[in-house]
This record gives structure tokens, sequence and C-alpha cells, in this order.
């Protein structure tokens, strides 16, 4: 018998991404907009839409695992997946964390770093720091035992570079790409020196520092929308892993089932 398969669900700010997982196997991968005025009915439609466009029926997904950022959209994806997909949810955060979460707020700690953690510790070893390229750019360092100990947050750089245009009535849109000098001879060239090259230096940084300060060779993953761009650029990054987020939520899962298990069977 085929075996089932794990749906995995990362709302973000700006996407919804989804992922479908044959044991350790990414099978399929979905991404919708995050749309907040979506209806339940509207969310878990689209999302029963896209798995029946690949052939793949309610009953053929055992469990549903949820990151999520935009609390608004949790009760509709609860009562979209139940009335849709026959699914209910389970919600990765703080409360439920495989991890320790070594900080002095481990309720402000978001579910997607949660979930990087977990993936870039099971994946990869620690000491570890995980830089995801979202809405915002997060710093993760997760320990050599596998703690979350804290980490940075930085601007994304194209919402930035947006942000300046849409304030500063002469500045023009660029395409962020490396430009050849620090020196810009235009303003579109001033724009790619400052923005892309002094990114690509506070990403490098920020390496620096955490390496200075933890006091040991880390392990530096990075995820999301830009990671394979600055991946590409900076020989500090060892690896670009598109879906680690989605990855970190089936581990997740899996221990969260693994232990379940154990507590049934020490029930017995």
């Amino acid at each position: 018998m085929e075996p089932k398969l794990l749906l995995t669900i990362d709302v973000g700010n700006t996407t919804i991404s989804l992922g479908l997982f044959r044991e350790e196997e990414l099978v399929e991968e979905f991404r919708l907009s995050t749309l907040r005025e979506r209806t339940p009915d509207e969310l878990g439609m689209e999302i029963a839409g896209l798995l029946n466009g690949r052939g793949i029926t309610p009953e053929r997904i055992a469990a549903a695992m949820v990151c999520s950022v935009v609390p608004p959209l949790n009760p509709k994806l609860v009562y979209g997946l139940k009335k849709h997909l026959d699914l209910e949810p389970q919600f990765l955060d703080h409360s439920s964390s495989p991890i320790e979460l070594a900080v002095e707020e481990p309720l402000a700690v978001g579910p997607d770093r949660i979930a990087d953690s977990i993936a870039a510790y099971h994946l990869f070893g620690g000491p570890v720091l995980v830089i995801d390229f979202g809405t915002a750019m997060t710093f993760d360092l997760v320990s050599e035992d596998g703690k979350f100990l804290g980490g940075a947050i930085a601007p994304e750089m194209e919402l930035t570079a947006e942000m300046l245009v849409r304030r500063t009535a002469l500045l023009p849109e660029v395409d962020l790409h490396i430009p050849t000098s620090v020196i810009g001879k235009t303003t579109a060239e001033n724009l790619r020196a400052g923005f892309v090259l002094g990114f690509l230096e506070l990403i490098r940084g920020l390496i620096r520092r955490f390496q200075e300060e933890y006091g040991k060779e880390l392990r530096v993953i990075a995820t999301g929308g830009k990671g394979e761009f600055f991946a590409q650029q900076l020989p500090e990054i060892e690896r670009y892993e598109p879906y680690l987020t989605l990855h970190g939520l089936r581990i997740a899962w899996e221990l969260r089932k693994g232990q379940s298990q154990g507590q049934a069977q020490g029930r017995r």
C-alpha cells in the first residue's frame, strides 16, 4: 500500500507555501498569494483544487501541519481544511516546538523561524545559522545541541528599495542586480550600488558577528525568496535550501507523531 501524504502549509505575509511529503520526499509544492480577505471556503476550495489538479484526493492525505505568521487566517484555514479536505490541521508554535526556545520571549518567536531552525538542525547539524530571505530577513542561531538561541531581523532588500522609491519623488524604480562598480554614474547605478552591495555587506557583516559572538564555526544555510541570489554571491553561505520551512514542518510532525506513539506504548 502506498504511504499516505503529509500536507505542510507555511502561511507567510506575502505567500502561502504548500508542500506534500511522501515520508521524507517532497513530491509536490504549490504557492498561493496571502490574501487576508479570503473566506474559509475560498481558502479550502483553492487548496483542494490545487491538490485535485495533481490527482490527489483527500483520503490520500494523512495529516496537515501548519506554521503561520498571519493569525487572522488561522481559523479560516482550520475551517476550510476541515470542510473541503476533512483534515484537522496541527499548528507549530512556541508551545508545541520540539526544540527548546532559549530566549526571553519564546511567545514572540515566529513559527516559521521555529520550522527553519528545526529543519536546519536535523538536516545539517549544529551549530547552524539560518538566514530566511522572506518579507523580512531573519537570522536564526541554533546551538550544537539543537537549542534556538535567538537571532536578528533585518529589512528585505527589494521591499526597502520600493519604499524608498515611493517616498522619494526623483528616484526611479530599478531592477536590482549586481552593479559593475560601487561608483554609480547614473541614478539607477547609484541605487544598485547602495542596495545590492549594501545588503551584501549587511549580510556578510551579520554572519561575521554571529560567528565571533558565538565563538564557534557556524554552518550557514539560506532559504526564502532571494536566498539563492545571496547564496551565489556570498561564500559565507554554505547552502541554499528553498523548502527548508516545509521540511521543518515535516520534521516537527514526525517528532510529534513519534512522541505520541511512544506515550501510547508507555500506557499499555
